[in-house]
């Protein structure tokens, strides 16, 4: 869902059968989701984070309160997360901070009970502990503000470095299988052989 201030795409990823689930990168529209949750009876496991810019982190305390759910995130993105002027939210006048419950590695991953799993990709560069979430079993991989379709993303603000960012792309991302789906923090979806076709950044 993308129907909130900051036209920023909030993931649900959960099981049907179980109503087992995970939301990544929560940045606006609490009422929202707290009605998605309701109306499919989701049971959130887990507050997934992408990177802490304020534009995706902006209602992961909110989500958190209501859930119960603990909030991961890269060990490198900790400062990031509870700094305003670091998330960029102080220039907007939020003073938003966010305390990771999981910080973790590179590798790392997420378990369902239906064994599904969500790894911890590291992908630094559009900031130091910015992540993709990749479930290799059914080839979807959520990139945040890493890589878009046919963009990627800005490398200007705290902890941004623009020739790491396109490492990590080009040495953790298009080695993927270009079936897989990539899910961005804003915009629409691509693949991974679009980007390697189509994507004139890389």
């Amino acid at each position: 869902m993308n129907e909130n201030l900051y036209g920023q795409n909030i993931y649900f990823y959960y099981d049907k059968e179980s109503g087992e689930a995970v939301i990544i990168d929560p940045g606006d529209s609490f009422d929202r989701i707290r009605e998605m949750i309701e109306q499919n009876n989701l049971k959130i496991k887990a507050i997934l984070l992408t990177h802490g810019h304020f534009d995706h982190t902006f209602r992961a305390n909110e989500v958190r309160e209501l859930t119960n759910a603990p909030i991961y995130a890269h060990k490198d993105e900790a400062e990031l997360l509870k700094n305003p002027e670091y998330n960029r939210s102080g220039y907007r006048g939020l003073g938003i901070s966010v305390v990771a419950d999981k910080l973790l590695m590179d590798g790392e991953v997420f378990r369902f009970e239906n064994g599904v799993e969500l790894k911890v990709i590291h992908t630094p560069g559009h900031t130091a502990g910015g992540v993709c979430w990749y479930d290799k079993e059914n080839a979807v991989l959520f990139t945040g503000d890493t890589l878009f379709k046919e963009t990627i993303g800005r490398t200007d603000m705290p902890t941004g470095n623009h020739p790491e960012l396109l490492k990590s792309i080009a040495e953790k991302l298009l080695i993927l299988p270009e079936s897989v789906k990539v899910l961005p923090g804003h915009d629409e979806s691509s693949t991974i052989g679009h980007e390697k076709t189509n994507n004139k950044l890389l």
